[in-house]
């Protein structure tokens, strides 16, 4: 199953035994996989990974062999495949697929509600009936808006703040228009 990881800056992470170091294209395995307690850990969810490294290196993954899930949004494999890094902003595209995937699961904390705003270089992903964000500079703000009867996602807008197309501390609609009404500070 295709999943996703977060590691530290020098693509580590902790892990029962101690830190583990690891390498893009390589294939690790484990002899038992328990949430928490052994194994490789993941997430299904894309952006699930910024919950334990909100800065870092983010990768997505083959999760294979014994898996054990928690039934909340951890993923314990006995066999992980590193496939290739992402940056934030690849990141926020691989959730919106997700989110676009799987319209009625619930989805992560990090997901706003209608509205939302990103800082300096970061990422923003809102999710509604008219959704709208705003960003400083240099920011990607990720819209899905719903259709209005289901969850199902009917439209996507990505838009990067770069001063010129998109100013930075305004609102966009997931068209891509401004929202006259309101700009933040």
């Amino acid at each position: 199953m295709i999943a996703f990881k977060g590691f530290n800056n020098n693509l580590q992470c902790t892990m029962g035994k101690g830190t583990y170091q690891y390498e893009i294209g390589k294939t690790y395995k484990e002899d038992k996989a328990k949430c928490v307690a052994s194994g490789f850990h993941c997430v299904e969810e894309p952006i699930e990974v910024l919950k334990w490294y909100p800065s870092g290196r983010w990768c997505m993954v083959e999760a294979s062999g014994d898996i054990h899930e928690d039934g909340d949004e951890r993923i314990a494999c006995t066999e992980m495949k590193i496939i290739k890094e992402l940056t934030k902003q690849e990141l926020g595209m691989q959730e919106c697929v997700w989110l676009h995937t799987h319209p009625d699961r619930e989805y992560s904390r990090l997901i706003k509600r209608d509205s939302g705003e990103a800082d300096k270089g970061d990422i923003v992903i809102v999710r509604g009936k008219n959704p709208k964000a705003a960003g400083q500079m240099d920011a990607t703000i990720f819209l899905l808006k719903e259709e209005k009867r289901s969850r199902q996602i009917e439209k996507i807008g990505v838009y990067k703040i770069d001063g010129k197309d998109y100013m930075p501390n305004v609102f966009y609609t997931v068209t891509g228009r401004e929202v006259k009404c309101r700009k933040t500070n």
